[in-house]
């Protein structure tokens, strides 16, 4: 396992996300499935997921993402010297679809702007991507993006995977005057079990296009292994415990992976942060979402999170973000 340096001086200051307007409720999935719509509530924590529409795009959804951004905040276009965009589903293998986004959202040509083929850990890593080149080259001003189409590449008669996952993009406002933090992060890859969640067709290697296929048991195998011993390593290389972390922010693949980390860490029911029952597994947008609506403007103010992401790769990745 892999660890990254020290307390950033880049940060975030907000977090923004978009939803398509169709919603794929647990009805329709029971009826699909023939199985009841409390049984998916109950086992996935899921009621309902947001798709988009079939003539939809990703860029589409990003964009509106990072157009939402500009309306809640005082970002400008012409401001943004860095965005990268963390995604799985592009609109094509050429060109990387951040520079579709660039032309959406009239951000400077002056600007670096590139895609990362990561999923679900591709939050907590395009975090410490972004800023490390932030600092390194002396940015004040960079957003990354997190934004997948599942619906587009899942089997809907696929009983493993059809009923979990769910479309979203966020925007991520990252500068020299943060509300957020990040500290040291742990992060690896177990690229020999790369076939347990994999689309095959999709690339260059074979044809025709395939759909997704996920080993439900060997992810949750995978993800009860390594998930605790990667936050364990970075609350160590932040000089704190368990105990000393507000909330957890894991990615939200669904309730019963959620209550297995829960169980695993010993972590008490209330610092752990659920946000997919209107959404479903957004992927790489699920840690940046529960962030947004669960912990900004949370009541009791919470000073520290752990935030950690694992899927796809496999890969994982966690780290800490404290509160300035």
């Amino acid at each position: 396992m892999g660890q990254s340096g020290s307390e950033s001086v880049v940060g975030i200051q907000h977090i923004s996300y978009w939803l398509p307007p169709k919603i794929l409720d647990n009805r329709l999935i029971a009826e699909r499935h023939g199985f009841g719509e409390e049984f998916v509530l109950q086992k996935l924590g899921i009621k309902e997921r947001r798709v988009l529409a079939p003539e939809g795009t990703l860029s589409e959804m990003a964009s509106n993402a990072i157009k939402q951004l500009f309306r809640e905040t005082d970002l400008q276009p012409d401001e943004v010297e860095l965005l990268i965009l963390v995604t799985q589903t592009g609109d094509f293998s050429i060109p990387h679809t951040s520079a579709i986004l660039q032309s959406l959202t009239g951000i400077s040509e002056s600007a670096l702007i590139f895609d990362v083929s990561l999923g679900c850990s591709g939050f907590v890593i395009g975090l410490d991507i972004a800023i490390s080149i932030m600092e390194r080259m002396g940015m004040k001003k960079g957003i990354l993006v997190t934004a997948d189409a599942y619906s587009q590449i899942v089997d809907r008669d696929d009983r493993g995977t059809a009923p979990i996952f769910g479309d979203a993009a966020t925007a991520t406002y990252l500068t020299q005057e943060p509300r957020w933090r990040m500290g040291k992060s742990d992060f690896g890859s177990r690229g020999a079990n790369y076939e347990q969640l994999i689309v095959r067709g999709s690339g260059t290697s074979q044809d025709p296009k395939g759909s997704l296929y996920m080993d439900g048991r060997g992810i949750l195998g995978f993800t009860r292994k390594v998930v605790p011993k990667s936050v364990k390593l970075a609350l160590e290389a932040n000089g704190l415990d368990l105990a000393d972390v507000d909330r957890y922010v894991f990615h939200q693949a669904n309730a019963f992976v959620l209550d297995t980390l829960k169980d695993a860490l010993d972590i008490p029911s209330e610092k752990i942060v659920r946000s997919l029952v209107d959404v479903g597994n957004t992927t790489s947008s699920s840690i940046p979402i529960a962030l947004s609506r669960e912990v900004w403007d949370a009541k009791d103010n919470p000073q520290i999170l752990v935030i950690s992401g694992f899927g796809v790769g496999l890969s994982w990745a966690s780290s800490v973000l404290f509160r300035t």
